[in-house]
């Protein structure tokens, strides 16, 4: 009988014990610096790159670089998104270049940028599954357009997190994130089925999973956005959940420390590579040893096999383009073309003569900023790739003349004026223009349209420009085809802000064409 009672005895102080764990355990959750159940100290280094937007010409040493990174002991390497859309020599292959290079470099995990999606969901799902990198995005979940509800977690598409176990014991939890208004940078006609929920809605329970459930020591975030996007909103501190925050989107080089964390990005076009290093003691604290970004010209310790093995890729992929690549199109005279105005307005001049040759009457067309500027000399393919590297279809729609005057104000927007018309700043006085998709398809985080909301009330269905025997007749082509004919153009054409063509204060006025 004392034996029963003895035994009954023990049991209930293992409940009570049990218990008590229970309650730790929770109380984990608001302080990710704890240890999740382990006895391992010791540090861990993390290095992270961004936003490289297809810079093949340094791919490889950043490559032989992360490896031998990777070879490290206690060592976690990471890529936050935007790696593909950028050159030629990605976008020719729909980035599965770029995406072999990082499985041949030994990235532990990729996060999923905006411009991933450039190219539709069929095509990421193909990269993501035929990739040994995992591609996170811990908050893109499915979406119905319809009726404008979140669906399931986007699983087909990406992963929530990574973990990566030490050499010393430590064990590392990774989850990567988008930006919850960067489906804004999107055209909305390739997302209608997923979006990006808030990442305060996701983090705080995928951290206290990790460290709780999962035994991780460190907790890492890998976030496709700039770190404004969390030291801004005072809604949460992401810092009670993530232990060191690698960011993008922003193309800044910067480095902060917010409540003992490390927020950093590197810059873009693979200028720098982000350095972390943590340590974790016997307590389970978690604190920041060093934070800084490499520059691409200091990195050292490269492995030569990989850097070798990688540019052996990049030279049979673009041995394969070469001709198209080097050829010239045009020679430019007068100057360069910048980016922000004389690019865009070549890209819109090159439209109106398509659209009137196809026989379509508009009154203007309206494009935005191109990525790079066009140098005086030989345009060749791969600079006008460089400089509109994305693949904007071009729609002919008929709008109302508010909308048009309320995007021509913006100057991240250029125009091209077809007819003399005056634009009147009116809901019901509708007019046809030709325009790029990500403009005229625009949606705002809510998923209404917000650019051109006219277009879609209006009774008229927008129409795409095409060409006979090619899929899609994107605006790059257009231009393409253009510069061919031309031969040669002058910079004057596109520079000069008295273009009546071009003058946007114009619009409202009836105007004369030579």
């Amino acid at each position: 009988m004392k034996k029963f009672k003895l035994v009954t005895l023990v049991l209930l102080i293992l409940v009570i014990a049990c218990s008590v764990t229970l309650v730790g355990c929770d109380l984990l959750g608001s302080n990710p610096g704890g240890k999740g159940n382990k006895q391992a100290t010791g540090t861990v280094d993390l290095y992270a790159i961004n936003d490289f937007h297809g810079e093949y010409g340094k791919l490889a040493q950043i490559s032989g670089y992360i490896n031998a990174q990777a070879n490290n002991p206690n060592t976690v390497t990471l890529n936050s998104g935007d790696m593909f859309q950028g050159s030629m020599e990605s976008n020719s292959n729909y980035g599965r270049l770029f995406s072999q290079c990082m499985d041949i470099a030994g990235f532990d995990a990729f996060t999923y940028g905006n411009h991933e999606f450039d190219w539709g969901l069929d095509n990421l799902r193909s990269l993501a599954q035929n990739s040994a990198t995992p591609f996170l995005g811990a908050n893109i979940y499915n979406w119905n357009a319809n009726n404008k509800t979140w669906g399931d977690f986007a699983e087909d598409l990406a992963q929530e997190y990574i973990i990566k176990d030490m050499d010393n014991g430590l064990r590392v939890g990774v989850i990567g994130i988008i930006g919850k208004d960067q489906i804004t940078s999107i055209s909305s006609q390739l997302v209608q089925t997923i979006g990006f929920m808030d990442p305060k809605l996701i983090v705080p329970n995928l951290s206290s999973k990790l460290k709780n459930e999962l035994n991780c020591d460190i907790v890492v975030i890998s976030a496709h956005t700039g770190q404004e996007t969390f030291l801004s909103d005072k809604s949460w501190d992401i810092t009670r959940y993530a232990d060191a925050v690698f960011c993008a989107h922003t193309h800044q080089q910067e480095k902060t420390i917010k409540n003992g964390v490390p927020f950093i990005q590197g810059g873009s076009y693979g200028s720098y590579v982000s350095h972390v290093q943590l340590t974790v003691d016997s307590n389970g604290n978690v604190t920041c040893d060093d934070y800084s970004n490499i520059a691409y010209n200091n990195l050292s310790g490269v492995n030569s096999f990989t850097k070798d093995r990688v540019q052996m890729e990049i030279d049979n992929s673009n041995s394969r383009i070469a001709d198209e690549a080097t050829e010239v199109l045009a020679t430019l005279t007068g100057g360069y073309l910048n980016s922000s105005t004389a690019v865009p307005r070549l890209v819109a001049h090159a439209i109106a003569e398509y659209a009137n040759a196809q026989g379509q009457d508009i009154d203007l067309v309206m494009v935005n900023n191109a990525r790079n500027s066009l140098q005086a000399g030989n345009i060749t393919y791969t600079a006008l790739y460089e400089a509109i590297p994305f693949d904007n279809v071009v729609y002919i729609a008929t709008v109302s003349g508010r909308d048009i005057l309320n995007e021509a104000k913006y100057d991240s927007n250029s125009i091209w004026r077809v007819s003399g018309t005056a634009i009147e700043y009116s809901d019901i006085k509708y007019y046809t223009i030709a325009v790029i998709d990500y403009l005229l398809f625009h949606q705002s985080s809510n998923r209404s349209y917000n650019y051109f909301p006219s277009a879609f009330r209006s009774g008229i269905t927008p129409v795409a420009l095409t060409k006979t025997g090619v899929d899609m007749y994107n605006y790059r082509l257009i231009t393409r085809d253009f510069l061919r004919l031309q031969g040669s153009i002058v910079a004057s054409t596109y520079t000069s802000d008295a273009n009546i063509r071009t003058n946007k204060n114009l619009l409202e006025q009836s105007v004369t064409f030579d």
